[in-house]
């Protein structure tokens, strides 16, 4: 048993070990041989003899025979631009370029000018272009953050937008990244989403618009809009889905051990510890540790150890002045130990908010705010009249 085991054993590493090594010379016609996909590595454009993995990128070898033609191996690689400017958010920007590296596109970065910018707090990047002399590329990439929530407005970057409309096949934006398109007067008409607290801000500022909040990304044939942050990744997926189609794109998600989320998996502005946005910056600033957090949509709970300089019942006293001073709270229960009411949410209604405070063995006085969703579970689409 043994020996078949090693023979199993020599006989797999042959076979994977051999289809790494490079055909020399042309090709046979009559075989089936491997190549990796298009992504810039050193092997493009090489064939092997059997399957497996490219040995400098380590996606998986596509298989082919000389004289079947396959419609895919005649797409030419896509061209992405990203738009950098000082304190864009970083995850916006590096998010959909490493999508876009490991689907095999063509990466350019482009700034209003050719002087280096620093995205976040202190990443320094020097575009490869600027607005006059950027090539035309097939997607445009407008991360959030710094000019994007400041000056979205911004007459070169609208008018930058506006000239290569036409010329582009998707204009991509991420997070507040949204607002450069709808200053552009792009969004007018379309569904559109962004950051989860700034969801409400899109549909004020631009009414034609139908702002959506249940959606992680949105998709109007030309225009695609994102959630938040992360959710520029999955929709940087998506885009890859319309030039390879969605197996391919979910086959470069599991390459990179990425659980794509698609349009309606999940949207931030859902979950229901919204509704304890505010109420959880009170409770922290008496708090030693903020040891749980956990929920859904419709319900959600968090957990606080509670400094030991003041007693439990003079923290909830002072919790309960400030949220009297909410104009979306109403009071409904308070005792020594426990406060409940109701809070309203621009997004989410009408919620139950309860606040108890116990004794747990290591950890002394726990404070627990728990919210639960009330109306059902449906979410609603902001649409201004």
């Amino acid at each position: 048993m043994k020996k078949y085991f090693i023979a199993v054993l020599l006989l797999f590493f042959f076979v994977f070990s051999d289809a790494q090594q490079p055909i020399q010379g042309d090709p046979p016609k009559d075989a089936i041989i491997y190549s990796c996909a298009p992504c810039g590595c050193p092997d493009d454009g090489k064939y092997f003899s059997n399957m497996g993995n490219c040995p400098s990128c380590n996606m998986s070898l596509q298989p082919s025979i000389q004289g079947l033609e396959r419609r895919a191996a005649s797409i030419e690689r896509p061209k992405a631009g990203i738009f950098l400017f000082n304190s864009a958010d970083v995850m916006d920007v590096t998010g959909p370029i490493s999508v876009f590296e490991h689907a095999g596109f063509n990466i350019f970065t482009f700034s209003k000018t050719s002087e280096p910018v620093r995205i976040g707090m202190n990443l320094e990047l020097k575009p490869d272009f600027n607005f006059s002399n950027l090539p035309e590329v097939d997607i445009l990439v407008f991360p959030g953050g710094g000019l994007a929530e400041s000056n979205p407005g911004d007459k070169e970057v609208v008018q930058f937008i506006k000239s290569r409309y036409e010329a582009t096949d998707v204009l991509f934006s991420v997070c507040s990244g949204a607002f450069f398109l709808g200053e552009a007067g792009l969004l007018d008409g379309q569904e559109a989403t962004t950051f989860a607290s700034m969801i409400p801000l899109l549909a004020e500022n631009y009414p034609s618009v139908e702002a959506l909040n249940d959606v992680k990304y949105t998709d109007n044939g030309k225009i695609v809009t994102s959630a938040g942050l992360s959710s520029g990744i999955d929709a940087a997926f998506h885009v890859v889905s319309k030039y390879y189609g969605i197996g391919r794109a979910q086959d470069i998600a599991n390459h990179m051990e990425y659980p794509w989320k698609r349009e309606h998996d999940y949207a931030r502005s859902q979950l229901a510890d919204n509704y304890l946005s505010g109420i959880r910056q009170l409770v922290n600033l008496f708090s030693t540790s903020f040891f749980y957090s956990q929920g859904d949509q419709n319900r959600w709970e968090m957990r606080f150890a509670l400094t030991r300089q003041l007693p439990p019942e003079k923290v909830l006293e002072l919790i309960t002045k400030e949220l009297k001073k909410r104009p979306d709270w109403k009071m409904q229960a308070k005792n020594a130990s426990k406060i409940s009411g109701i809070i309203h949410h621009p997004v989410l209604g009408e919620g139950k908010i309860f606040l108890a405070v116990k004794q747990v063995p290591d950890k002394g006085a726990v404070l627990s705010i728990r919210a639960e969703r009330l109306g059902g579970k449906r979410a609603v689409k902001l649409k201004q009249k």
